[in-house]
């Protein structure tokens, strides 16, 4: 072999090495690219969460402040086509105090509100009754409930506690509430455990009016109906809220002795109200909620949570 050739060989030879590793390096970066790209995007993902929740705890400061109520410009703000919040005040009163269910009228309601969501009589008060044997102090269970017995046959000899509720989500161990929540995914927005125990008629949904205080379909939806203003949107500036019981009566067809039936569990003043600031940043939301009780010009927040 000539000088000449051999140099050709080894060139030829290098040049192949080069190319491998080319190729090596290729596949390595682009491993690396597989690999960290989710990282990068959960990174980003978390970033823009993160800002959403500055987002919403910057509305929650706007709503409370004293001068500030419902339908006020300044509880929707826009920083730009990405970025902004939106504020809801509303009354926690417009819900089922669930702790209260032990009462045979407040059972009642609560079965008339499973209904016409399309339960039958059966479940509905197969609901209500577990719901109410859940918080008793006594292991007899209603007619339609379940008491401890039913639950340690499914393997859970603690349930029920005999105690107050200390969370929505609690609801859903008892007995027939999977049925209701199959009916009603939205369920959770119809009770609470931080109310002052009424329910108050200018927040409660026409469902809820129906069943508390006997009135038609028709009539609750009517009355919701002139609550929400012109612009028929509750939360807003031009919102009618009812001082007038018999106004009140008048619209839903109450008598003056069904009101004085249910006038024990209802109200029309704002007890605990309700913050929801919801924070944006893009497609990603944060809601931030505080409940709270007002005296004057302060604020008493009673509960805080995010989801």
């Amino acid at each position: 072999m000539t000088l000449a050739n051999q140099r050709a060989g080894e060139g030829g030879m290098a040049l192949l090495l080069v190319l491998a590793s080319i190729i090596i390096l290729a596949l390595i970066v682009g491993g690396l690219w597989e690999a960290s790209a989710p990282g990068w995007e959960e990174s980003t993902m978390r970033r823009a969460e993160y800002q959403a929740g500055i987002l919403a705890e910057s509305g929650l400061v706007v709503a409370m402040h004293p001068e500030v109520e419902r339908g006020d410009v300044a509880l929707v703000h826009q920083f730009d086509a990405n970025r902004g919040y939106e504020v809801k005040i509303a009354s926690e009163g417009g819900r089922i105090p669930v702790n209260s269910l032990t009462d045979a009228a407040w059972r009642d309601a609560t079965s008339e509100l499973f209904v016409s969501w399309g339960l039958d009589a059966a479940s509905a008060s197969r609901a209500t009754d577990s719901l109410a044997d859940w918080i008793d102090e006594d292991e007899e269970a209603l007619s339609n409930g379940a008491e401890n017995a039913y639950y340690a046959g499914f393997d859970h000899p603690e349930y029920p506690p005999n105690e107050p509720f200390t969370s929505i989500e609690q609801m859903l161990l008892a007995a027939g509430m999977d049925v209701v929540a199959k009916a009603q995914p939205l369920w959770r927005d119809y009770f609470t455990i931080y109310s002052d125990g009424l329910v108050d008629l200018n927040a409660a949904t026409w469902e809820l009016v129906s069943a508390i205080t006997g009135a038609t379909y028709d009539s609750a939806l009517n009355f919701v109906s002139v609550r929400a203003g012109d612009d028929g949107v509750e939360g807003t500036a031009d919102d009618y809220l009812f001082e007038d019981v018999g106004e009140v009566q008048a619209l839903l067809g109450i008598t003056d002795t069904e009101w004085t039936e249910i006038s024990g569990r209802v109200s029309l003043i704002e007890g605990v109200r309700r913050i929801e600031s919801t924070g944006r940043i893009g497609e990603f939301e944060e809601t931030r909620v505080i409940l709270s009780r007002e005296a004057g010009d302060e604020f008493t927040v009673l509960a805080r949570f995010r989801y």
